[in-house]
Parts: structure tokens; sequence; C-alpha cells
């Protein structure tokens, strides 16, 4: 099944089952983060990077548009 598809019969979900399903799938994303995000300095370094670039210009961020139109193309 591709990604759309299945998004697509997620969302037809009740809530209850929704919400069910994204915290059974966030521990998934959560059990295959590298174990260097595990240490809070790490993640606290990794944040301030990203914040460093977006200033200096060397990274730009996504508009509301930007994300929500990407998310609805997955639906």
């Amino acid at each position: 099944m591709i990604p759309q598809e299945l998004i697509a019969q997620a969302i037809r979900l009740g809530s209850e089952e929704r919400r069910f399903l994204a915290e059974i799938m966030w521990e998934t994303v959560d059990a295959d983060l590298p174990a260097r995000w595990e240490d809070d300095a790490t993640i606290a370094s990794e944040v301030e990077r990203r914040f460093e670039a977006f200033k200096s210009g060397r990274e730009r961020g996504l508009s509301h548009e930007e994300v929500f139109g990407a998310a609805k193309l997955l639906a």
C-alpha cells in the first residue's frame, strides 16, 4: 500500500482509533531515533545549530502554506 492510501484510510478512522494509531506510530518513531538523540544536551545542540543556520540564512523555514500543502499531497 502506498503512503497516500494508508493516510487516506487512517484519517477516516474514528478519533479514538486515530489517537491509538498515532501513539503506536510515535512509539516506533521514538524507537528508531539514533542513540545520540537520547542525550538532552545533544538535542539542544542540534536545535541551536539549526536555529543559527536559519538566522544566518543558510537554511530557510517553510511557510504555513508549504507545510500544509505538502501534508495535503500525502492525504
